[in-house]
């Protein structure tokens, strides 16, 4: 019986010492929409919060993201992402980073504004959904100030 004491307060000494990763919710920046473009020199990526970067790849790209950004950018919420035709090569990627839920279109002549269009006209594809070749994903295509997604198109 003594030995079962000794067991729980060792236990109990060592939560209190592991030390917490928690955050201040006022410095998280939830991210609905994704926006990923290769461009000649290298990989941009786009929030609807209006948070940018850009690097060599993806995992660069990202890393630029956070560390310019003025608080935590928070991913883990990302409901769409928008991928070019040039970065739709990055998709495998995406998966290990973004919810499986996150609802996948290719984008022509569009950038990271198109969050409100999305929610009101969700993309039928998640991320989990995609495969990786002959993928037919909707396409956003950005016409103006205004969007219009279509059915499919070829990845």
């Amino acid at each position: 019986m003594k030995r079962w004491w000794m067991v729980a307060a060792l236990a109990a000494a060592a939560l209190t010492l592991m030390p917490s990763h928690t955050a201040d919710v006022g410095e998280l920046l939830p991210v609905e929409l994704l926006y990923v473009d290769c461009e000649q020199t290298g990989v941009r990526v786009e929030t609807d919060t209006g948070e940018m970067g850009y690097g060599e790849d993806l995992a660069a790209a990202l890393s630029d993201l956070k560390a310019a950004a003025p608080g935590r950018v928070f991913l883990e919420t990302a409901d769409y992402l928008v991928v070019t035709r040039e970065a739709a090569y990055l998709l495998p990627q995406l998966r290990k980073i973004l919810r499986p839920a996150t609802r996948v279109c290719l984008g022509v002549n569009t950038d990271a504004g198109a969050a409100d269009y999305l929610s009101a006209h969700k993309p039928e594809i998640m991320l989990k959904d995609v495969r990786p070749a002959g993928q037919q994903l909707p396409v956003l295509m950005g016409i103006g100030e205004r969007y219009r997604l279509v059915s499919e198109g070829n990845s």
